[in-house]
């Protein structure tokens, strides 16, 4: 992981039940795994004991000795937890390394996409003064029994100039980022006034479904950005709402789950499919991405004249609302558009159109996508924005309340933008 600084002390640890382990264990549990040493060059002269290995295509772990072993980490597992405020630990590389007197790691960076992920601890468990570890250009003295936080993303090296060999315990660790256990986080990735309400409330119904009470941007304690703040809601792309929802900085999203977490509602004692749906979710996509695990992604879209209707319906006090509505709903066609391109999680994209007027296939799409969603229904009536209705497409009826003004002022903005709107299936 990247950080400010080339190594954080975390503090003591003991490790003298570790150390009458390692002592117990025979020379060949050194040798049984051979992977990092074959894999990458630059460990060709080490030996390790692979306690557990997860890399961005495949987990490998050593269950019967990892048995063994969890009780005598767990005490520093737990002091890294404290250290850093984290709740539950997501642990991607767990092992003992050892280099042997008079070895040598090369310089290098750990490159992989995962370790800008994780923090990479080191414990010395076995170590001399004439261990050299070189972080960046710096040396650093590592003590036994002293647990360290590395920057593994800059250049680093070792060499072992003394004539006993070093043994570290090495794991990768960040904190859980579930709600309730979630097996997935599913985000609605929706404009507003495009249905989202209509497939939230059905998804929610689902008995696997884990549930907030609202739009999660709208929880009170939501730390992070949103449209009322500014008095831009239906039409904060166009504001500088967008700026804040766009920067990191702007949200805790530790504080974030943790408040989404208190409000959340299981349907079921088997629900393990967290939904949430805000229309910002939009321009927030990799910060979801990376901040909840196992995410998954529904992306929804509307007729763009009839979200254009909602939206100066909704904002008649908005001087200028049909230039504001027709620029917003551009901006977030081609933000769709941009994240579609963009996703690199499992992800779906249904229309409003596909949900009203063919229920039973859309449904069926989105089960065959999440598996465990596999009541999901559209078709009964439900409560949606404080009303109970029935499934209809209200495009044609929406459509049709545009004055010719209005009309003319979507077609004017649109009209340049066909072949975006066309990549959806909608003319203009």
């Amino acid at each position: 992981m990247l950080l400010d600084q080339a190594c954080i002390q975390i503090g003591d640890v003991d490790i003298s039940d570790i150390s009458r382990f390692l002592k117990q264990l025979p020379d060949s549990a050194w040798k049984a795994n051979t992977y990092r040493q074959n894999t990458y060059e630059v460990h060709k002269q080490t030996e390790s004991i692979v306690l557990y290995f997860k890399t961005d295509t495949f987990t490998e772990s050593n269950d019967s000795l990892l048995s063994v072993v969890q009780p005598l980490l767990a005490p520093i597992f737990a002091r890294f937890a404290q250290y850093y405020g984290y709740a539950r630990l997501d642990i991607a590389k767990l092992m003992f390394a050892k280099l042997p007197a008079g070895g040598e790691i090369a310089e290098h960076r750990d490159s992989a996409p995962i370790f800008a992920r994780y923090h990479r601890v080191h414990v010395p468990i076995i170590t001399h003064d004439h261990v050299q570890f070189y972080l960046g250009k710096e040396r650093h003295q590592l003590k036994a029994g002293v647990m360290y936080d590395i920057n593994n993303l800059d250049l680093h090296r070792v060499i072992n100039r003394s004539d006993t060999d070093r043994i570290h315990l090495i794991f990768d660790a960040r904190p859980v980022k579930r709600i309730h256990h979630a097996k997935h986080h599913l985000f609605i990735m929706s404009p507003n006034n495009s249905g989202s309400s209509l497939v939230s409330a059905a998804l929610g119904d689902c008995k696997q479904a884990i549930t907030l009470p609202g739009e999660g941007h709208y929880i009170a304690g939501f730390a992070g950005p949103n449209p009322n703040r500014d008095n831009s809601h239906f039409v904060w792309s166009q504001f500088n709402t967008l700026n804040k929802l766009r920067t990191p900085s702007a949200y805790d999203w530790t504080s974030i789950r943790r408040r989404w977490e208190e409000m959340a509602t299981p349907q079921s004692d088997n629900a393990c499919i967290f939904v949430e749906k805000s229309p910002c979710n939009i321009a927030r996509m990799a910060m979801l991405a990376e901040e909840f695990d196992d995410a998954k992604f529904l992306f929804l879209i509307r007729n763009p004249y009839a979200m254009f209707e909602s939206v100066i319906r909704a904002r008649r006090d908005l001087p200028g609302i049909e230039q504001l509505a027709a620029q917003h709903v551009i901006w977030c066609f081609r933000q769709q558009q941009a994240n579609l391109q963009q996703c690199s999680s499992p992800h779906l994209l249904i229309r409003y159109e596909d949900v009203c007027d063919s229920p039973g296939q859309t449904a069926e799409t989105i089960r065959h996508f999440i598996p465990e969603l596999d009541d999901l229904d559209f078709q009964p009536p439900r409560w949606v924005k404080g009303q109970q209705s029935a499934l209809e497409n209200r495009n044609t009826r929406q459509i049709a309340r545009l004055s010719p003004p209005a009309r003319a002022i979507a077609d004017k903005y649109f009209t340049p933008h066909a072949s975006l709107f066309a990549q959806f299936g909608y003319q203009v």
